[in-house]
């Protein structure tokens, strides 16, 4: 299994675009063991490597990935952000907390911001006690005040801390 895995992961370099497809396809349906190798081409240097690992990673929906996936929202390339964001939104619920916190700092790209706001918007859209933490920070995610919107994010952590009697978060002020 290890050659052929290796084999896989190999052709997302592939110069030929079905043969990345047919593999990243291929990728997705061993799952779990290809997820390892595949998180550690997100740190290459190829772009469009990382675009099939960040790709196959999100159609895998690996909950691991979950801390890849947040880096990402990071990257100055937007379709890798982007395919982080879906990523995410795919992780479902699960992935609200780790994106309101990382909206807690004192430093929001606007790519992370742009992509955070993609995601808790699809999230919170079939959900109602989600709707009702996250609106008032939905309301000025838009915005350019880091200040605002990093309040916001801390006071809907804090909401959703207490809506799911998790006990606060400590590293969020």
């Amino acid at each position: 299994m290890d050659d052929y895995l290796q084999g896989l992961i190999d052709s997302l370099s592939s110069t030929d675009g079905m043969a990345r497809m047919r593999a990243r396809e291929t990728l997705v349906l061993v799952g779990d063991p290809a997820v390892p190798r595949l998180r550690a081409l997100l740190a290459g240097p190829d772009k469009r490597v990382r675009w099939e690992a960040v790709k196959t990673l999100a159609a895998i929906v690996d909950p691991g990935s979950l801390e890849e996936f947040l880096g990402l929202l990071d990257d100055p390339d937007s379709d890798l952000r982007w395919l982080a964001a879906t990523g995410l939104i795919e992780l479902g619920p699960r992935a609200v907390r780790p994106v309101l916190r990382a909206l807690t700092g004192a430093s929001l790209p606007r790519g992370r911001l742009e992509m955070s706001r993609r995601i808790l918007g699809d999230l919170f859209a079939d959900n109602k006690v989600l709707a009702d933490i996250l609106s008032p920070l939905m309301q000025v995610i838009a915005g350019t005040d880091p200040a605002v919107i990093s309040a916001r994010a801390a006071r809907a952590l804090a909401d959703l801390d207490r809506a799911t009697g998790r006990p606060p978060d400590p590293g969020v002020t």
